[in-house]
């Protein structure tokens, strides 16, 4: 087992005589899912409003909020993909609530950027930083999204060649 994998089950407590009992174990799973979206919506909004009511510092903690959110985000997609669930097989991409989540994130984003940066006209550094900035972020999202895509080809062969095998 992965050393991922390992930490998730202790963080989880997932061994505990708890789980044992489905309907419980199914209550809580439920309940431990409004949780997480219910603090994955208050770190949302938090970044996003920190900005603009505390100024440069509330634009500094909202930068470790977001990043956070995203990095929680993440290691809960992981694991299950861990544990073959993909949540972006079934999940429909541009729900409404999905689009209220990128505005609000947006909103987080622009506050910070408004808090914090200089004009663009009078540092070259800053344009120099954007354009690095830019380059390595959409390289590394085409990557991602190569990777994601290649994965997901190589499930579905080998789903498809399960299917034939049971044939």
């Amino acid at each position: 087992m992965a050393v991922f994998m390992k930490l998730a089950r202790i963080i989880g407590d997932l061994d505990d005589e708890f789980y044992r009992d489905e309907r419980q174990r199914d209550v809580w799973n439920e309940a431990s899912a409004v949780g997480f979206q219910l603090a994955q919506w208050a770190a949302l909004v938090g970044g996003a409003v920190l900005p603009w009511l505390a100024g440069r510092a509330g634009a500094q903690i909202a930068i470790g909020v977001l990043a956070l959110w995203f990095l929680i985000s993440m290691a809960v997609i992981m694991y299950a993909r861990a544990r073959d669930v993909d949540v972006y097989d079934t999940a429909k991409t541009w729900t409404p609530r999905v689009f209220v989540a990128c505005l609000v994130y947006l909103a987080g984003i622009v506050g910070i950027y408004a808090q914090l940066s200089t004009p663009l006209d009078q540092d070259p550094a800053t344009w120099a930083g954007a354009v690095v900035g830019g380059l390595v972020g959409g390289g590394t999202a085409v990557a991602l999204i190569a990777w994601y895509r290649h994965r997901q080809r190589r499930r579905w062969a080998e789903e498809d060649a399960r299917d034939l095998a049971d044939r």
